[in-house]
């Protein structure tokens, strides 16, 4: 396991958002000379749903997200995520942990507008029918590395058994690793989100914890000079797709 010296301060990078929604979305794509032809993506989300208490997040609510990705072109891969996030959850080997066996921790900041919140996550490529197989019925727990597991029975405040999940539907997602619209040295990404009648673009860059204010204020200049409107920071898309893919399941099961 690859360890970082310093765990009392460590963050290895500031991710900064911006999201449109709903009807902006369509012309920001096309202001912003996004190229159609990106692969589809499918992004599986697990939550603990029990039809019997009504459509609820009660891991998200724990800060906890648990995701699948199947990425045409690119390894599949999966995802035990943290946030919001305390130094002080981090026990045993995570905080200095950087590399294992087929995974990487990332310890960041997570800004969208005036909220920052610290997120570490673990992730590991998987082979593509091991995704498939769990979104047709097999044991969530199959999805994840046992190092993944491990952090996650570590530094969780709870306890959770993955095969008790559920693997909600898709999300249908599309990647542009590069914005060739932004100004240059800007790193602009952009990922939409779509499930039924919820859209979304997220627009981000990643930033050393000293740039991070005025990457922030550059990304934010960038979008306003193009006329597109960013409405105010409420809900995470993450949580909004969660409640209503949630919502969605209650209904099939009640």
């Amino acid at each position: 396991m690859s360890t970082d010296p310093a765990p009392a301060t460590r963050l290895d990078g500031v991710e900064i958002k911006l999201t449109l929604a709903g009807d902006r979305v369509d012309q920001a794509v096309q202001t912003l000379e996004l190229a159609p032809d990106q692969p589809t993506w499918r992004i599986y989300f697990c939550e603990d749903v029990t039809a019997a208490v009504g459509p609820t997040t009660p891991l998200l609510d724990l800060g906890v997200v648990l995701r699948a990705r199947r990425r045409p072109g690119e390894p599949d891969d999966t995802t035990i995520k943290l946030r919001p996030c305390r130094r002080s959850q981090l026990s045993g080997p995570w905080p200095t942990a950087t590399k294992g066996n087929g995974w990487e921790l990332e310890v960041e900041a997570d800004w969208a507008g005036d909220k920052h919140v610290l997120a570490v996550s673990m992730t590991a490529d998987r082979p593509g029918d091991v995704i498939a197989a769990a979104a047709d019925g097999a044991p969530v727990r199959s999805l994840f590395l046992d190092d993944q597991l491990d952090f996650l029975h570590d530094c969780c405040d709870a306890r959770v058994d993955p095969d008790a999940l559920t693997v909600l539907p898709p999300v249908t997602a599309r990647r542009w690793k590069r914005v060739e619209t932004a100004p240059a040295g800007l790193g602009v990404r952009a990922e939409r989100w779509t499930v039924d009648d919820l859209d979304f673009l997220e627009l981000s860059v990643v930033a050393d914890p000293g740039d991070a204010l005025q990457r922030q204020r550059a990304l934010a200049g960038f979008v306003g000079s193009l006329g597109l409107t960013v409405p105010p920071v409420t809900e995470t898309k993450t949580r909004q797709v969660l409640e209503h893919l949630v919502r969605s399941a209650h209904l099939v099961a009640g």
